[in-house]
């Protein structure tokens, strides 16, 4: 009997250690089945932070949720985005410029874009026809707007009268209205957003909304390839699936 138990402890105790040998060696670094990811703060409708929603996060959760893998989303200012996914432990960061480059960083194709516009309001008669027609005005822009709006929006607001960048989108578009500013500039979507639920009070004056910026596609970043081509693999599937294009409507229409 004793002999018996023996050779049945034996064998568990293989088969315990053949299981996790089997586990090491399949297991890629990088394939967890949790990932975290570096957000900005809320933009809605890009980015919801009380409940984690927002039309990029939901294509983050259903593209990697396809490959049966959790996203969780850590939320810092946008200009701080980067630095936090260098600094801390995680395994991607969203909304980065598909040209984004640094040594073990895997850059996804496109998954989003934005349509960045000047925003005044129609009292003060602003011809604003073109990036150059910004100067000598005050502004207000969303945080990094600098870095990501070209040499000629820079050469602009070294002429303007104030400028300011803030975290805080919503506060941009309040401080127009309360006309702390002259011009905001942010993409049309968060503007029209925040403006569905804002439309009496102060937010009922006439403004004009300016076209002066390109689209500007954006991607995602990992710190392991193999997670970049699982995202790429993802938003490939919800698109030919119709979520991605479920995902848009639910947040733009």
């Amino acid at each position: 009997m004793l002999i018996y138990s023996l050779k049945i402890l034996l064998i568990l105790t293989l088969f315990f250690f053949n299981t996790i040998t089997f586990a090491e060696n399949n297991t890629q670094i990088g394939e967890r089945s949790k990932l975290e990811i570096i957000a900005g703060l809320s933009k809605p409708p890009f980015i919801i932070e009380d409940n984690n929603s927002g039309i990029e996060l939901d294509i983050f959760q259903a593209a990697f949720g396809q490959l049966n893998k959790e996203v969780t989303f850590i939320h810092v200012p946008f200009g701080r985005t980067i630095t936090s996914f260098h600094r801390l432990n995680v395994d991607g960061i969203i909304t980065v410029l598909p040209d984004y480059q640094h040594p073990n960083v895997f850059v996804s194709a496109p998954y989003i874009t934005y349509q960045n516009v000047a925003v005044s309001l129609r009292e003060n008669e602003f011809i604003i026809d073109d990036i150059k027609s910004l100067s000598r005005k005050s502004m207000v822009a969303f945080q990094n707007a600098r870095k990501y709006l070209g040499d000629a929006y820079v050469n602009s607001i070294n002429s303007s009268l104030e400028y300011r960048e803030i975290a805080d989108q919503m506060k941009q578009i309040d401080m127009l209205f309360l006309h702390r500013t002259e011009v905001i500039i942010l993409d049309i979507n968060i503007f029209r957003h925040f403006m569905k639920s804002h439309s009496s009070g102060r937010f009922s004056q006439p403004y004009n909304v300016h076209y002066i910026f390109n689209k500007r596609p954006y991607s995602a970043a990992f710190n392991v390839e193999k997670n970049r081509d699982l995202f790429d693999e993802g938003i490939k599937i919800i698109k030919q699936q119709g979520t991605y294009q479920l995902i848009m409507d639910k947040y733009l229409k």
